[in-house]
Order: C-alpha cells, then sequence, then structure tokens
C-alpha cells in the first residue's frame, strides 16, 4: 500500500527526529495494542519491538502522542482518507456502489467543555459529546469515510460533501445511498436527486396525520410480498405504493408505507428510484443497520472513541 507515500503526500507535520510517518506509525501501534486511551501507554516506553515497529528505536511518550494529535488539521485527514481509500478499493471494493450513512456519538468525559450536547444511547441522556460521521462500503463493510469536525448546524450537509468526496476519488458517483431521517433535510435530498445518478433510501418521520391517513387507505390499495434478510426469512410484508410531495423537495419523492416489519406503526420509506421494487426497497435497506454493528466493532476494537 506505501503507507509512508500516502502519509507523506497529506502533509501531516513530522520533525527530523521524528517524521510524520514514524508518528502515525506510532499511533497506530497504540490502537493495535488495545490500549484504549494515550494516558495509559506508559507500559510501552522502553519496549524496543513496538518502536521498530514504528521505524524508532521505542515510542514516544504519552505526552508527544497527545501533542501531535492537536497539530493535525482536518485537511491533512482528508487528503490521507483520499490516497488511502483510492489504493484500497481495487484490493477490498472494486464494484462499490452502495454506501450507508450514520452518525456516531462520542462522549465527553473531562472537564467542562464548550462542546454541543447530543443524544447518547447508552447514557440514556443528552451531554457535551463529539458528533461523528461515517460511511461504510456495503458489501465489503469498510468505512470509507469520515469527519469528526461537526457541528449541528452543519451535520445535514455531510451526506452531500460524501458524495463529492466519492466523485472526487473515484471519478463517479455513489449509485445508492442509505440512512436515516435524522441524516439530512428535504431540501438536500432533492439536492442529491439533481445529480441524475445517486439514488438514496431514507425513512420519513411518523405524523399522526399521516398514519390516520394510512389507516382509512382502503385494504385494495395494500399489496404482498415476501422480503428474505437474516433476521427475516420468508417474512410476509404488504405496503403502499405512492408518490408525495414534501416541503423543501423539488417534485415528487416515492414513498413506500411497509407494514408487518416488527412495529406498531408502518415504516415509511422515502427513494428517488421508480425502478428499483419495493421489495427490494426493503430489503436494501435492512442492510443498514449493519453500520451500527459495525460502528460498534470499532469503538471495542480500535477504541474509535
Amino acid at each position: 500500500m506505501r503507507f509512508d507515500q500516502i502519509v507523506t503526500a497529506s502533509d501531516y507535520p513530522g520533525t527530523q527526529m521524528i517524521p510524520a510517518v514514524n508518528a502515525l506509525l506510532s499511533l497506530l501501534t497504540l490502537k493495535l495494542l488495545d490500549k484504549e486511551r494515550l494516558s495509559h501507554i506508559d507500559d510501552f516506553n522502553c519496549d524496543e519491538a513496538l518502536g521498530l515497529f514504528a521505524g524508532l528505536n521505542i515510542l514516544p511518550k504519552k505526552s508527544y502522542a497527545t501533542q501531535y494529535s492537536y497539530q493535525t488539521i482536518r485537511d491533512n485527514q482528508v487528503q490521507l482518507l483520499e490516497r488511502w481509500v483510492k489504493k484500497l478499493s481495487p484490493l477490498l471494493f472494486p464494484d462499490a456502489d452502495s454506501f450507508s450513512l450514520d452518525f456516531h456519538v462520542i462522549g465527553h468525559r473531562g472537564d467542562e467543555t464548550d462542546l454541543e450536547n447530543h443524544f447518547q444511547p447508552m447514557r440514556g441522556k443528552a451531554d457535551p459529546s463529539l458528533l461523528t460521521f461515517f460511511a461504510m462500503e456495503q458489501k465489503s463493510k469498510v468505512f470509507c469515510y469520515s469527519n469528526a469536525n461537526l457541528i449541528r448546524s452543519e451535520q445535514s450537509g455531510e451526506v452531500l460533501l460524501f458524495i463529492e468526496f466519492w466523485r472526487k476519488v473515484m471519478g463517479r458517483y455513489p449509485s445508492w445511498l442509505y440512512f436515516d431521517s435524522k441524516l439530512t433535510t428535504y431540501e438536500e435530498l432533492s439536492q442529491i436527486t439533481q445529480k441524475k445518478c445517486v439514488s438514496f433510501v431514507t425513512i420519513r418521520r411518523r405524523g399522526s396525520n399521516l398514519l390516520k391517513r394510512l389507516e382509512n387507505m382502503p385494504s385494495s390499495a395494500w399489496h404482498d410480498a415476501v422480503i428474505d434478510i437474516p433476521k427475516r426469512r420468508h417474512q410476509k410484508i404488504r405496503y403502499i405504493d405512492e408518490h408525495i410531495k414534501l416541503p423543501g423537495y423539488d417534485g415528487k419523492l416515492r414513498q413506500v408505507a411497509v407494514t408487518d416489519l416488527g412495529r406498531k406503526h408502518p415504516t415509511l420509506f422515502l427513494t428517488n428510484n421508480d425502478k428499483v421494487t419495493a421489495r427490494d426497497v426493503v430489503i436494501n435497506y435492512a442492510r443498514r443497520n449493519g453500520i451500527e454493528d459495525a460502528l460498534g466493532s470499532s469503538v471495542n476494537f480500535f477504541h474509535q472513541d
């Protein structure tokens, strides 16, 4: 992969004693050693074998590791991502066209901070935390984009930034995007549709008036189908496939209302693709749940938080 060349081309800071490549390899070493926090790495200060992996005699101390993290900027990370993904794609996802997108909240556990409050499922409440964004290629389950420089007022624009990132790196737009209702706005859904070759499936929030309208629909409006996904083999569902008008969206959007998915009320899928069947909309979106499992694995193994 020539990781050294990728790091050098990404303009990471470095010194004559510890060049950028060795600094990043040192941080990578600590991640792979299953050390959760930089403050717990003193045990490795004199381990020559670990230093050898990083191209040094020994690993730098924790003060250097922390200081180096603050010296990097978002532009460094984007350049590294672009070059790394371009090298990795022929090996792991040569035909990538479908991506799951999601936010991930990293809780702040230090002193008082200016970070915004975000809801943390593990704590069951909103606390000061860092909002991050991830894009995962569905077939290989490889994370190919991330951003931790997010504030609440800018979070909806991440979908469009990822689309442009993929076009710049691969020379083409992603074909399919799967994400939940909180990821973006109806106005930005319209911008995605304007790119012509980008299809998406997302979830619409259920309002009381919308649910009443569906309840009053005649039985002839509902159609039957059988879905086949890992947790629901040969499960029968009923759905209504229609086109609706949403505030901020230019034109009409396809809505597929589905019952019998294990919830009390129908699940409302929105997509700008009229060619795929309603059954495939449900099956393909179900794979998006894998991004939550993959994020959990990254937190447990790689201490992503």
